[in-house]
C-alpha cells in the first residue's frame, strides 16, 4: 500500500493564499492527501500587530498583546482550515520563508503557495517568500499563480 502524500500549504492569508488552499482542496480530494495549514508570523508581538494591520492591539499590555494576536491567528487559521476538510492548522513564529521551508523538510510531499502575480521586476525589488521557498526548498513546491490580467 502508498503511503498517503503530505501536502503543506503556506499562507498569508492573501487571495493568492485562497488560490493555494482551493489546489490543495483538489488535490486531496483526487488522492486521499493529509493536508496541513502554516502560517509564519514575526516573531514580534509588535511586528506582528503592524503588520496585520491590527494597531489597536498595540494599546494592551504585552501579555494582552500576545493573547490578542494568538486569538487573531487562531481565527484566520481556522477560517483557512474550513476550506479543507480534515486539515490541520500550524502557527508558526518567525522569518516567513526561512521558517517555511524548515517545516516543509519534517516528511511533507509537496509545498503549496500562492504567488501574487507580479512581476519579475517587483519580485527583484521588493523581494517574494515565493521566491525565496523555490530556492530554499528540498520538496517540490507547487506555486499557484494569480490570474492573467487579460482574464480578470
Amino acid at each position: 500500500m502508498r503511503p498517503k502524500l503530505r501536502l503543506l500549504v503556506a499562507v498569508d492569508f492573501s487571495q493568492a493564499s485562497d488560490r493555494a488552499l482551493k489546489a490543495a482542496a483538489n488535490i486531496a480530494k483526487k488522492t486521499g492527501a493529509s493536508v496541513t495549514i502554516i502560517h509564519a508570523r514575526p516573531s514580534s508581538d509588535l511586528r506582528a500587530a503592524v503588520l496585520e494591520n491590527i494597531g489597536d492591539l498595540l494599546l494592551l499590555t504585552r501579555r494582552r498583546l500576545s493573547e490578542g494576536l494568538a486569538g487573531h491567528y487562531a481565527s484566520l487559521l481556522e477560517k483557512s482550515r474550513r476550506q479543507i476538510p480534515g486539515a490541520t492548522t500550524r502557527l508558526l513564529v518567525g522569518w516567513s520563508a526561512g521558517t517555511i521551508a524548515r517545516e516543509a523538510h519534517r516528511g511533507y510531499d509537496l509545498l503549496i503557495v500562492g504567488s501574487r502575480g507580479r512581476g519579475a521586476v517587483s519580485r527583484a525589488l521588493l523581494g517574494s517568500t515565493t521566491q525565496e521557498l523555490l530556492h530554499r526548498s528540498r520538496i517540490p513546491v507547487l506555486v499557484v499563480e494569480s490570474p492573467s490580467r487579460s482574464t480578470r
